[in-house]
């Protein structure tokens, strides 16, 4: 089973989001553009000059946890900024982000960005 094998246990667990881009017949969540390249299909953000941020809910129906178990697979497209600012509601990374609650809590991000380490002369 998916969560015995990531999450170390099938019991007590509530799967809350599921999205299966290999599958053709999935669909982005509202808002999210899909990419299509070389057989991979992947969900992100609206193309822009400006940059930009979406953002999907999955309500989690008013169950209390303590945990949160899961998979996000990620991939680049374009030449990522690595980190934006430090505005957790903004754009504030070129990655993924996994937040909880109002106000957003931060769980999780994978940014990415061109080099390991930049030094930026301003």
């Amino acid at each position: 089973d998916y969560l015995l094998f990531l999450c170390g246990s099938d019991e007590g667990w509530m799967r809350v989001a599921y999205l299966n881009m290999s599958d053709p017949s999935e669909q982005c969540p509202e808002g999210f553009r899909l990419y299509e390249e070389n057989g991979v299909r992947a969900c992100g953000r609206p193309s822009t000059n400006s940059g930009s941020c979406i953002s999907a809910t999955y309500p989690s129906k008013d169950i209390s946890y303590s945990q949160v178990c899961g998979k996000i697979i990620g991939y680049q497209f374009g030449s990522p900024d690595g980190t934006e600012n430090n505005d957790i509601n903004g754009i504030y990374i070129d990655g993924i982000s996994l937040t909880h609650g109002n106000p957003r809590r931060h769980i999780w991000s994978f940014i990415c960005g061109t080099q390991e380490s930049v030094t930026a002369n301003n």
